[in-house]
């Protein structure tokens, strides 16, 4: 099966830490700003694709989506660019990345409206 689309999120973790998720296969990396945590993502992803062909598994089947509340931060957010064709998956595999990237972590968000919700 050929991927032909991958969604990743890029939120910052605090001042000097970012992390990437991928959306269709719940994979994350960190990094000092969002583009290294992107850059570290896709590469972490094209590792897990190679490793998938040598043992002819569907590239990333072993990852689940990611959970609801990023998919919803992906939707909603303002700033979003394509990366298409990437040179770092291998050539059967090079799906377009459509990458979002929102102000804050959405679990942190989520976490603390249920506390306000509490009190």
């Amino acid at each position: 099966m050929r991927l032909r689309r991958l969604s990743v999120l890029a939120y910052p973790e605090s001042r000097v830490w970012s992390t990437a998720r991928c959306l269709e296969h719940d994979l994350m990396a960190s990094g000092r700003s969002a583009d290294l945590a992107i850059d570290s993502l896709i590469k972490m992803i094209r590792a897990h694709i190679e490793y998938d062909a040598r043992h002819h598994r569907p590239a990333l089947s072993a990852f689940a989506p990611a959970p609801a509340l990023y998919r919803q931060a992906f939707v909603n957010a303002r700033g979003r660019w394509v990366l298409d064709g990437e040179p770092w998956f291998p050539n059967d595999q090079s799906p377009v990345v459509d990458v979002a990237v929102v102000q804050e972590n959405p679990a942190v968000r989520s976490f603390a409206a249920a506390a306000i919700r509490i009190a």
